[in-house]
């Protein structure tokens, strides 16, 4: 059940998440070849590389190149289709600099001087071999080892183990970058200057303290989520700019965006460390076991929030918030008296969003026989938050206004 935090489910579901896009893959590259758009040995070559990296994580920028050929295959592309398919190849250079390919590898090459594109590197770095080749032999690889995980490493802000890593802008980043600023003005009609934390200034390294304090505030408290969290969040995008708090997708499975101020608490980094790595795992169940069978149903009213959004996002929403409650609830019940105040807020807050999601979901979501136990599970955990601290108090909900909107408290609440 989703309703309680578990590091070792979520970690089987990571993985089931990669074995279903692997064999996704592979129907990717079953339709290049049948449309003929890739030459069939570099198709061939394709398919062994998958396989051989197949018990390696699967990181961001591999999920980012299935979609895009899913895009590019969707547009009738063939151009387009032709890259992302080869694209897969250049993903998959640092699995080979790491010894897990030993095949050759197709890749694509990009127009300019004829360089290689590595999608997990600083954006727009590129690699310049010293042969006009789109095939790299494996000794290749292995020579140029060296070269390609020191341009690996360079996209880091932070990668210490037991941490939150931090990411700087890759070209996946910034794609994903301007996905969310485009949406942010579409909401707001403001543009939210958003750029990735530089890594060297003062701010900056102010905000790696904070993410390490909230996740090791998670860990005091419910070390289940600070499990999940390590298991499922490969990397943060710390980002600076305004209108934008957080955001994650599964097109970008494992990465969080961020633009949390250096001066908020440690409890709200927790706070939204946990929330987006909830996102991913939802993400992760409903492609791998789909839940919520009528996800694209529009027009219904969304908690907390004034404007109306498709039934998946107030699904999304309802469990995120089930997950924020918990852990404020886990806060509230140490003996760390610390953040015992901004807890009390930010539970009340989270719980008025957990009952008017149930509502809705409740009464309009279609579900498979596992998605209706797993409603079922959180409507029994809300009761729970209820019999623990009574309804959402509207003097607690409504002081919480800096890194969340402020709430919307008249929709009905889920009777418990």
């Amino acid at each position: 059940m989703l309703a309680d935090p578990n590091g070792a489910d979520a970690a089987a579901l990571r993985r089931s998440l990669g074995e279903a896009i692997t064999a996704d893959w592979q129907k990717v590259l079953d339709a290049a070849q049948s449309v003929q758009i890739v030459a069939p040995e570099k198709i061939a070559l394709l398919r062994q590389a998958l396989e051989s990296t197949a018990e390696a994580p699967r990181r961001s920028e591999f999920y980012a190149s299935y979609f895009a050929a899913l895009d590019a295959f969707a547009a009738k592309d063939r151009d387009a289709a032709t890259r992302a398919v080869l694209g897969l190849g250049n993903v998959l250079v640092e699995d080979a600099a790491h010894g897990r390919v030993q095949t050759p590898l197709p890749i694509s090459r990009s127009a300019r001087h004829g360089s290689v594109r590595l999608p997990f590197t600083p954006v727009d770095s590129a690699w310049l071999l010293p042969a006009d080749t789109d095939v790299l032999d494996p000794q290749h690889l292995a020579d140029e080892k060296h070269t390609i995980l020191e341009a690996a490493a360079a996209s880091w802000i932070t990668s210490e183990p037991g941490t939150v890593r931090l990411r700087a802008e890759t070209d996946v980043v910034r794609t994903e970058i301007a996905k969310y600023s485009d949406q942010t003005k579409d909401i707001s009609q403001l543009d939210p200057g958003l750029t990735v934390a530089a890594g060297t200034d003062d701010d900056t390294q102010t905000l790696i303290r904070n993410y390490d304090a909230g996740l090791r505030l998670i860990e005091q408290v419910l070390p289940e989520q600070a499990a999940e969290i390590r298991t499922l969040t490969e990397y943060v995008a710390p980002l600076r700019g305004e209108h934008f708090v957080g955001g994650s997708d599964i097109v970008l499975f494992g990465a969080s965006f961020l633009c949390l101020e250096p001066t908020w608490s440690p409890l709200c980094f927790a706070d939204h460390l946990t929330h987006e790595s909830t996102h991913q795992l939802l993400h992760a169940k409903q492609e791998v076991h789909p839940l919520l069978l009528n996800r694209d149903e529009t027009g219904l009213s969304s908690p907390i929030r004034t404007d109306p959004r498709p039934l998946y996002g107030t699904y999304h929403a309802t469990f995120v918030f089930l997950r924020l409650t918990r852990l404020m609830a886990a806060v509230l019940r140490s003996s760390d008296t610390q953040w015992h105040e901004e807890a009390e807020i930010r539970f009340h807050r989270h719980l008025l969003g957990l009952l008017q999601g149930l509502a809705i979901i409740d009464e309009h979501g279609v579900y498979s026989p596992e998605g209706r136990q797993e409603l079922d599970g959180w409507i029994e955990t809300a009761r729970e938050f209820v019999a623990f601290a009574g309804l959402p108090d509207p003097k607690l909900y409504n002081r919480l206004n800096w890194d969340y909107d402020q709430a919307n408290g008249d929709l009905p609440l889920l009777k418990v």
